[in-house]
């Protein structure tokens, strides 16, 4: 069951990284293409059509906003090489966070009875009772 979470704890990191979707340009209103072409040039200040776009956006119509969104889709892509690594390092770090768990719960058990009996042995996980003088599983 541990390992079952720790799976899903890193599935759950990676999918936060690359889960940035944008609807088809053609179901996209007039102002919701605005908005894109203006995160886009906030993104990509350098880009030649944001020059444009920046002089005169009433002019760019709908054919326009297709073009420049069938051309800029493949430079977004080429660039957006952070959330691959975003991705990247969000598994790792949620695997090696999960590892830690694991490997901390038996440690706390351990220590917790080796806290509460002083005749604790932790290689057997076995305490010596007072009132009956016998060995008994620590239950902590």
């Amino acid at each position: 069951m541990r390992r079952f979470t720790q799976v899903i704890m890193a599935l759950a990191v990676l999918g936060t990284g690359i889960t940035t979707f944008s609807a088809p340009a053609e179901a996209q209103s007039y102002r919701q293409q605005q908005r894109y072409v203006e995160r886009f040039c906030a993104r990509n200040p350098g880009a030649r059509d944001c020059r444009e776009f920046r002089r005169d956006a009433r002019r760019w119509d709908n054919r326009r906003y297709q073009r420049w969104y069938r051309d800029n889709e493949r430079y977004d892509r080429r660039n957006n090489g952070n959330a691959a690594a975003a991705a990247i390092f969000g598994f790792a770090a949620g695997a090696a966070a999960g590892a830690a768990a694991s490997s901390g719960g038996g440690n706390s058990q351990a220590a917790r009875c080796a806290a509460r009996y002083r005749t604790y042995d932790p290689r057997s996980n076995t305490y010596v009772a007072n009132s009956a003088g016998e060995r008994r599983v620590c239950r902590l």
